[in-house]
């Protein structure tokens, strides 16, 4: 090793630097025959759930979006286990939870069903929130297509303010057939004032057109848009759904506190199991979370953990926005 001492002291600090890229580029890429399972990073919904075209609430707390680690090991997350007693290594053939950067499609469905849901419950607790009904399509031999355009915004009926669908049915059901009904509406950025027909078609009386909620604010195009951070899985669904009513309703749902939730969403509202979710336990203490909301199917799997935060398990949505206001 004389040759090593021969060398100043900036050229050995050199080769030691070199060797250190080296050894560490060989530990990251170097495969193992496990894969390591452990609680990922968690991410604030506020900076994810963006909505334009509608009024939004402040929220003095906030919500936290949990995400489970679970990839192949290289040697260096090998060494990374020893030192995070929440982190485990598994065989590649057991491993469990999918990595949430794993399936993007999921993702998309998820946050599809959560803004649907999500929506139908702020339409319900907030009528004034649809801003009359959008013109869709038509129906074949309606007399009113001549009158309405696609994309017009039909703010009242007969001096009644729309505010859903089921509105045109109990306005239409006070009239007989070949009626002619005041209507106000926009179009265009203008206000105008047309004369609709009570059609009679079949059992039923309508106007003949399709006509969708004109949600937000009439002046801008409502959308909500969510930026999933290139996190895959659908385990959001419930935390976006739950985040996207604190910003569309007065009030703060989270109660000031940091709220953790996770659980799949449906089309009915029901929460279903999620994979890993002692991981996300553990990242909700991480993420300073004081109330963890997580699908009553996996409650059980958290008896016996020690810990900090109150845990509640919820079966659909209006049983995790009752355990939040209670």
């Amino acid at each position: 090793m004389s040759w090593v001492r021969q060398r100043s002291a900036g050229t050995r600090l050199l080769h030691a630097l070199l060797l250190s890229i080296l050894t560490g580029v060989f530990a990251f890429y170097c495969p193992t025959p496990w894969a390591l399972e452990a609680p990922g990073p968690f991410y604030v919904t506020r900076n994810l759930v963006h909505v334009t075209g509608a009024k939004t609430y402040p929220s003095q707390g906030h919500f936290v979006l949990l995400t489970v680690i679970s990839e192949p090991a290289s040697l260096l997350y090998c060494l990374y286990s020893f030192f995070d007693p929440s982190s485990r290594l598994v065989p590649r053939h057991q491993e469990g939870p999918q990595a949430q950067g794993g399936d993007d499609w999921q993702m998309h469905v998820s946050q599809s069903v959560s803004t649907n849901i999500a929506l139908a419950y702020v339409m319900d607790q907030q009528p004034e929130f649809v801003q009359g009904l959008r013109v869709r399509g038509f129906l074949p031999g309606s007399p009113n297509e001549k009158f309405l355009r696609l994309g017009d915004r039909v703010e009242s009926l007969d001096g009644v303010e729309l505010h859903h669908v089921f509105d045109l049915g109990q306005i239409l059901g006070k009239h007989k057939a070949g009626d002619l009904l005041e209507t106000h509406l926009e179009r265009d950025g203008k206000q105008l004032v047309a004369r609709l027909k009570v059609w009679q078609n079949g059992p039923r009386k309508m106007l003949g057109a399709r006509f969708t909620p004109a949600l937000g604010s009439p002046d801008r195009p409502f959308g909500v848009q969510i930026d999933s951070e290139k996190v895959g899985g659908a385990s959001g669904g419930l935390v976006f759904a739950l985040e996207l009513i604190d910003q569309l309703t007065p009030g703060d749902l989270t109660g000031g506190r940091v709220v953790a939730a996770t659980g799949t969403l449906d089309l009915r509202g029901h929460i279903g199991p999620i994979e890993g979710i002692r991981y996300k336990l553990v990242g909700a203490q991480r993420a300073g979370a004081q109330l963890f909301l997580c699908p009553q199917a996996n409650l059980a799997e958290l008896d016996g953990l020690e810990s900090p935060i109150r845990v509640v398990g919820v079966g659909n949505l209006e049983e995790a926005i009752a355990a939040l206001k209670k």
